[in-house]
């Protein structure tokens, strides 16, 4: 990528920690000591972000840390000695954070870890004590926290060491090497909060080596190694609460594993094997004795990846190569044997980047090279339910659906692709929606669902008024009629009973109409037909027995009267003579 050394002679990076959008490292230039470096992935973006300690002495830059975009680390500029320092990734923008003793002894800084939005640290707060410190990145925000004293009345050096963070509590050794009495403390960030969680013991002074380490967050508890057996430990932050799980067990690589402890420890039955700890007694116990008997398959760069812990491990079958496991017997296996047979392919180094696990291995013809492990799991995929729709027209209607959800053992979510889009038309009928979700190794899983564009709606239909018609012939009429029928999808048919033109007794009749469309939805109305008793009158105002017209028939009937009446008053004045 770079070459930050230029010629033959190497760099030799170091302490690679990401920070914002930059990767830091601390490496030797030309002309420079060790100093601290960052990268954005080019040769342009590889640059030197400041000579702390100008020339070609070391700045002794320890302990990269990053809260929230910015880079804490210790360094020595040569005039304030080791102290805390931070950087933003630019020249200006890297400053002492403050001078804790001043002078250039230093306030010997160490163990830095990230609580909540502050960093905390360990300090030397003079002859005989160790101290806990916390810093927001500002001079007037770095702060004593509390003094540590393990034994009150010793004289030798005390330190703080190991800070580690479980959920809300900052968990750290304390101990006086000189005593070899080491205990472990815990704090909220807070001088009351800081306390002894319980002591660990003495022992003598050739055991100092064998101080307690391995702080490991699992599950709401912490694991540690302490004794010079290496007993396996774990606390939940009380006294009655940390004790010994499994005793002189030589146990390393403690590896959280979905909240259960991974590791691997020594019995007198099984040789080094991969163990399992749930924090009790009881839950302690042996995954698999991979290479079965006394002899050890000694596991190890124990490595989390995709909710599995992949490791190297001896067996007399197959030689070192690389296995998998989840914490069970049965999901404990072999993944690869990279060179057949007895011989060791010797996998080391095991770092997971983006999709893929890299490592270093011999395959016994290229000598020891980097490989590959790439992810083979395909993504998981859920596609929507069946979605129903109404018909908008003849051509379907626009559909919107919900998404298919994807899932994978990746952070990244993997990408989803669809055979027809949310929000395009579909045609009337059944279709199906395939939707693709691919991982960014290429692994990808399809289902389909089915979007059904149906038409439901019956026709508007209306049918005409009731009617009244004049008698035009000895039983009835011949009526005409038509009903109005519409359809937002097909043209609908219309049915009557009676028919149209049909004859019409004197009397009322019911016409019911019916609307069918093509899907088979119907559409009924009804009304009525009165055909009265009277004939319809003839136009040219004769007598014949057509005429019927209500106003003719009445002028008829007054005539009649009038004329009827006269005679009976003729005959009335001639009686009277």
């Amino acid at each position: 990528m770079a070459d930050v050394f230029p010629g033959s002679t190497g760099s030799d990076p170091r302490s690679l920690t990401v920070a914002g959008n930059s990767l830091f490292f601390t490496a030797k230039g030309e002309g420079l000591g060790r100093e601290l470096w960052k990268t954005d992935g080019t040769a342009e973006g590889t640059v030197l972000v400041k000579d702390l300690r100008p020339g070609p002495e070391d700045s002794g830059i320890t302990s990269l840390t990053a809260l929230e975009g910015t880079l804490f680390f210790v360094a020595d500029d040569g005039v304030h000695g080791p102290e805390l320092w931070k950087s933003d990734g630019t020249p200006e923008g890297t400053v002492l954070v403050k001078d804790l003793v001043p002078g250039t002894g230093g306030a010997g800084i160490t163990s830095l870890a990230v609580l909540r939005n502050a960093l905390y640290f360990a300090a030397d707060g003079g002859p005989h004590e160790a101290e806990l410190w916390k810093s927001d990145g500002t001079e007037a925000g770095t702060e004593r926290v509390a003094a540590v004293r393990v034994i009150e009345s010793d004289p030798g050096e005390q330190i703080i060491q190991g800070l580690t963070v479980a959920g809300d509590t900052l968990y750290f050794f304390a101990g006086s090497p000189y005593a070899s009495q080491w205990d472990l403390w815990k704090s909220d960030g807070s001088a009351p909060g800081t306390a002894r969680v319980k002591s660990l013991g003495r022992s003598s002074s050739d055991d100092y080596g064998a101080a307690p380490a391995s702080l490991t967050s699992t599950g709401g508890q912490v694991f540690f190694v302490s004794g010079a057996s290496g007993s396996l430990w774990r606390s939940d932050g009380t006294t009655d609460g940390t004790y010994v799980v499994k005793e002189s067990s030589n146990a390393r690589f403690l590896t959280n594993l979905n909240g259960q402890l991974i590791f691997t420890a020594w019995d007198e039955a099984s040789g080094f094997e991969l163990w399992r700890s749930n924090g009790t007694v009881a839950g302690t116990a042996l995954i698999e004795d991979i290479n079965p008997g006394r002899e050890s398959a000694a596991p190890f760069w124990l490595t989390v990846v995709d909710g599995k812990v992949l490791f190297s491990a001896q067996t007399a079958a197959e030689g070192r190569e690389l296995w998998s496991t989840d914490g069970t017997q049965d999901g404990t296996v072999l993944l690869h044997d990279i060179v057949p047979g007895p011989g060791s392919s010797e996998p080391s180094w095991l770092t997971p980047v983006g999709p893929r696990v890299f490592f270093i291995t011999d395959d016994g013809t290229d000598g020891a090279e980097p490989w590959a492990l790439n992810d083979c799991t395909p993504p998981g995929l859920v596609c929507p339910s069946r979605v129903y729709m109404e018909a908008k027209g003849p051509a379907g209607a626009p559909v919107t659906y919900a998404s298919a959800t994807a899932s994978d053992n990746k952070p990244a979510l993997p990408s989803i692709t669809y055979s027809k889009l949310s929000g395009s038309d579909f045609p009337l009928g059944n279709t199906a929606v395939f939707a693709t979700a691919t991982d960014e190794s290429g692994n990808s899983t399809t289902c389909s669902f089915q979007v059904v564009v149906s038409d439901t709606t019956a026709p508007r239909l209306t049918c005409p008024r009731d009617m009244e018609v004049w008698r035009k012939f000895r039983y009835g009429s011949k009526v005409d009629f038509a009903a109005e029928a519409t359809d937002a999808v097909s043209k609908p048919s219309i049915t009557y009973d009676p028919a149209p033109g049909s004859d019409f007794v004197v009397g009322n009749t019911k016409v019911r109409v019916t609307a069918s469309d093509t899907f088979g939805n119907v559409s009924r109305c009804s009304f009525d037909v009165k055909v009265r008793r009277e004939y319809e009158p003839r136009g040219d105002g004769g007598c014949g027995c057509g005429v019927s017209s209500p106003g003719v028939l009445s002028g008829w009937a007054l005539l009649t009267a009038v004329s009827m009446l006269a005679g009976r008053r003729r005959k009335s004045g001639g009686s009277s003579k």
